[in-house]
């Protein structure tokens, strides 16, 4: 006899219910995996033309900026911001060239070129460093666990670090989380950083791994300083 014949409709219920949970918390911990397959079998700029949900404007970006070489040729590690992080800079960018009496951005080429090549650098650097590449940082603890400092194409330094969750009442036991984080002055290394969480990680195109930002965050390291970057050319 089946066993599931057995069971009265209450308590296939329950136990669907108890599936479905058990479904649901192993996905609200997976930070560090990317695909279940991580390898993608194109260059970087492959990779992200073949997700346009996701980066459909980023590619757009990468073509105004002169940086399809790059993305395609280069041995780099490149956390991507999104498309709706795009979208929160832009609305903060119209509300500032509006106070000053400045026409809006309504295409992304109406923003120079060499602007958007600056602030998209902010996100790559040299190497092709997964998770696992990646020291751990506490910023409640940058002593102990410091991450590291990188340069970025920009220029600019970068701290990376892989931050530790803590399970079941112990430290630094649960999931991992990539986190890249914008040092505004290097002679004060550990202070006011603007710190972004990766939602996927290790991804990996020929010659490259891509991390996933969360899009939380409006495109640019420090918006403020890409804003004024507008404004000068307006």
């Amino acid at each position: 006899m089946n066993y599931f014949k057995k069971l009265s409709s209450p308590w296939l219920f329950v136990l669907f219910s108890c599936l479905l949970i058990f479904a649901c918390k192993k996905d609200q911990y997976y930070f560090d995996g990317g695909k279940s397959n991580p390898v993608f079998p194109g260059t970087t700029l492959e990779y992200l033309k073949s997700n346009p949900r996701s980066f459909d404007t980023i590619v757009n970006i990468i073509k105004i900026a002169g940086m399809e070489r790059q993305f395609s040729e280069d041995t780099l590690t490149f956390f991507a911001p999104q498309d709706y992080a795009v979208a929160l800079l832009i609305k903060q960018v119209n509300s500032t060239l509006f106070t000053y009496g400045k026409d809006t951005v309504k295409t992304l080429t109406d923003i120079d070129g060499l602007i958007w090549r600056r602030y998209l650098s902010n996100y790559i650097f040299k190497g092709a460093n997964k998770l696992n590449d990646y020291p751990q940082i506490d910023v409640g603890a940058k002593a102990i666990f410091p991450g590291q400092n990188y340069v970025a194409y920009s220029g600019d330094v970068f701290n990376i670090g892989v931050r530790y969750a803590d399970a079941g009442g112990v430290k630094y036991t649960g999931y991992r989380q990539l986190l890249l984080s914008y040092i505004p002055n290097v002679s004060q290394p550990l202070d006011n950083w603007v710190s972004i969480p990766i939602t996927s990680s290790d991804v990996q195109p020929k010659h490259a791994v891509v991390h996933v930002l969360s899009t939380d965050f409006p495109f640019g390291a420090d918006p403020q300083n890409l804003i004024q970057d507008v404004l000068l050319t307006k």
